[in-house]
């Protein structure tokens, strides 16, 4: 999969890839078992589910980007999108955008649950790491700096190094370990943190004025 420059555009790639070829997935697969007993049925079931998902995923999405929509609005129709829907890929989906909301709104803790939903919910590693990142962030956010750094330790996809990299920089500042996270923060830069990320070169900045204060 192609490395994107932002978080929201490998998310929108990563659902993109899962509505356009989701349903032709189940299909081929019923093509090459096509004798089996029941598992007409079970694919049929299944891609009848994945439909339905779809369309009511495209309503959830359209109640939580209004700009008038609150947290507590978006979290009670992922509830109720979940009930339904929990076991599909647009699950996963549901809980980043309600995730998004509650961070929002200042409500850290309930993105910190939303996040952990999503992912519990996949295997798929380039996922996996986009939705990591993000709880890592809110974990640091909640002063979790130790579950922070365990939850970047999880991701393993090469796309993720700068921005890994970088989120474990901020959780050793907030340690006050700031020879280490110097150390992160460069390597996020090495890994082309840099680019189009101002921020980061400002926290080097800071870590060398500090170093040169100290000395």
């Amino acid at each position: 999969m192609e490395i994107y420059s932002t978080e929201e555009q490998q998310e929108e790639a990563i659902k993109s890839f899962f509505k356009e070829n989701g349903l032709q997935i189940l299909v081929g697969a019923a093509l090459g078992v096509a004798g089996f007993t029941g598992w007409n049925f079970y694919v049929d079931s299944q891609i009848e589910a994945q439909e339905s998902a779809s369309v009511e995923f495209d309503q959830f999405l359209k109640v939580a980007g209004a700009e008038s929509a609150q947290a507590d609005v978006v979290n009670s129709e992922l509830s109720k999108f979940v009930e339904a829907h929990g076991e599909t890929g647009y699950g996963i989906f549901a809980n980043l955008v309600a995730a998004k909301k509650s961070v929002e709104a200042g409500e850290l803790t309930v993105a910190e649950t939303r996040l952990q939903a999503a992912v519990n919910a996949t295997t798929e590693t380039s996922l996996k790491g986009l939705v990591n990142t993000r709880l890592a962030r809110v974990q640091v956010a909640l002063e979790k700096y130790d579950a922070a750094l365990e939850t970047l330790s999880l991701v393993t996809a090469p796309a993720y190094e700068a921005r890994v990299a970088e989120i474990k920089g901020d959780a050793l500042v907030a340690q006050g370990k700031e020879s280490e996270a110097r150390q992160a923060y460069q390597l996020a830069a090495d890994k082309g943190g840099l680019e189009g990320n101002t921020i980061l070169k400002m926290k080097l900045q800071d870590l060398a004025l500090s170093t040169n204060v100290a000395s």
